[in-house]
């Protein structure tokens, strides 16, 4: 069944544009961010703990549940296809639609983060950029259109925008390495002493607060292994590359995030840490604060063209997720024509970045309403949740209907995967920002998460009666 789909979507004009060199650059632009760097290295000296714990609970879990998926569906869509073969075509359905709603609302907020990152490396001068809202639209408008031209001509571009985005990431990585080790300010009279150590292998203090840091820390900053299987239909050795590529990239990823965050730790008391400008600040700790802000306000540029990257990589991906569901009539076939110079699925990529585009002006409309903007975002963690416990029921829902059954292992991993995931749902409810009622807001964002489940089930329902009558006919 596996290889007659990936027929198909070589009939349908897909160009076999990556590699496993593609591959593993692009797993580390989907997962790593650094911001969560920042937020590990509020537990104290105790962090790696924290990271091995979200290894093992999580990201190895992860890993394996990729690699049999991958493995055995190496298909363009990715955890679509996983969960349609696994759990019938309307599971299949709902893990895309929820990815899609999780991927639009994010990149969304793009315009919003950039210029909110130019106000700050610019400098207190540039102050008033992130309060306005024409340069806001202005800046959204130059980065979709960007966007969307780069994905028009496709992954032959696409490949090189990952590439520039992960090596801006690596040498912001390398350059908090270095400081690890070399302190620019020491002096053989005047030693550097760090504000605590960098790396203590001990078990953190356990509270309520830890275990909510946890699964935050587990699931936001060591998700987004499963996203390059989306490209399977234009990967070369699909199941090869995607399962290669995850365990090349996962010891990658988690020695990047341990030791950035020990750098932040060997400059600035835990408690002190800035999470909305880690990088920055560190910076200024350690080289002084003229040289150390100069460089600051450079990483700052550089970290922004990394979530450009980041965000182009994610649309890509999404614009997939309706051109295979119109392949299987769950959306109508509008979704499925390609370009027939570059193959790729541009009406539906004009879509995804016109509801991006919509959900970015209201967005941007709303300021000041904290209540509300909290109730879309922890709406939208919830949908991204709802994905990962689809692809996680994948081996516990597929028996010996495709070989043999998933061993004990893989199972357990499933389950350990499926745990922390619900566990990031469940914490989801609890506001960050100061509302009229918890347990008010907490029904909202259950009952918001239902009506888009709810909308997502009557679409696809509404294709599948469509396109019954259409063979009727």
């Amino acid at each position: 069944m596996a290889s007659s789909a990936t027929t198909d979507a070589a009939a349908h004009g897909l160009k076999k544009e990556l590699r496993l060199r593609d591959l593993v650059p692009m797993q580390i632009l989907l997962v790593v961010g650094v911001g969560w760097a920042g937020i590990a290295a509020r537990q104290g000296s105790t962090h790696p703990v924290v990271w091995m714990m979200g290894v093992l609970f999580f990201f190895l879990p992860q890993v394996a549940v990729v690699t049999y998926c991958a493995r055995l569906w190496p298909l363009e869509g990715g955890v679509y296809q996983w969960a349609k073969f696994a759990m019938g075509p309307l599971a299949g359905f709902l893990s895309a639609w929820n990815y899609g709603i999780y991927a639009v609302l994010l990149v969304s907020g793009m315009g919003i983060q950039a210029v909110t990152s130019l106000s700050y490396a610019l400098g207190p001068s540039a102050a008033w950029m992130a309060d306005s809202r024409k340069l806001t639209f202005a800046m959204d408008a130059v980065l979709f259109a960007f966007i969307l031209g780069v994905n028009v001509v496709g992954l032959k571009l696409g490949r090189w925008v990952s590439h520039f985005g992960t090596a801006v990431m690596l040498i912001v990585t390398f350059t908090l390495m270095v400081l690890l080790v070399w302190h620019p300010g020491a002096t053989a009279a005047h030693p550097h002493v760090s504000p605590q150590r960098p790396f203590v292998l001990a078990l953190p203090v356990f509270s309520l607060l830890t275990l909510n840091l946890y699964i935050k820390v587990a699931f936001n900053a060591l998700s987004g292994l499963e996203q390059v299987a989306v490209f399977a239909g234009e990967t070369k050795d699909a199941a090869r590359a995607v399962m290669v590529s995850a365990w090349i990239a996962a010891p990658a990823v988690v020695a990047m995030y341990v030791l950035t965050t020990g750098s932040m730790l060997t400059y600035v008391p835990s408690a002190q840490i800035d999470l909305a400008g880690p990088i920055p600040q560190v910076l200024a700790a350690a080289l002084g604060a003229s040289s150390g802000v100069w460089l600051g306000r450079v990483m700052i540029l550089g970290l922004t063209l990394f979530m450009v990257a980041s965000y182009t990589i994610v649309t890509a991906e999404t614009s997939r997720l309706p051109l295979v569901a119109g392949w299987d009539k769950a959306l109508p076939a509008w979704f499925t024509k390609l370009n027939p110079r570059f193959g790729t699925p541009v009406r539906s990529l004009m879509v995804i970045v016109a509801l991006a585009g919509v959900a970015s002006v209201l967005a941007s409309s709303g300021a000041g309403r904290e209540e509300a903007f909290q109730l879309l975002q922890t709406s939208n963690q919830i949908s991204f949740g709802i994905y990962y416990c689809m692809m996680f029921a994948v081996p516990l829902a597929v028996g010996d209907r495709f070989g043999a059954r998933p061993g004990f292992w893989l199972k357990l991993s499933a389950v350990l995967g499926l745990g922390v995931t619900v566990a990031q749902v469940v914490l989801a409810l609890v506001p960050i920002v100061d509302v009229t009622s918890t347990w008010g807001f907490a029904g909202k964002v259950a009952a918001t998460a239902l009506v888009i489940n709810l909308v997502g089930v009557g679409i696809y329902w509404r294709g599948k009666r469509v396109a019954a009558g259409a063979e009727a006919i």
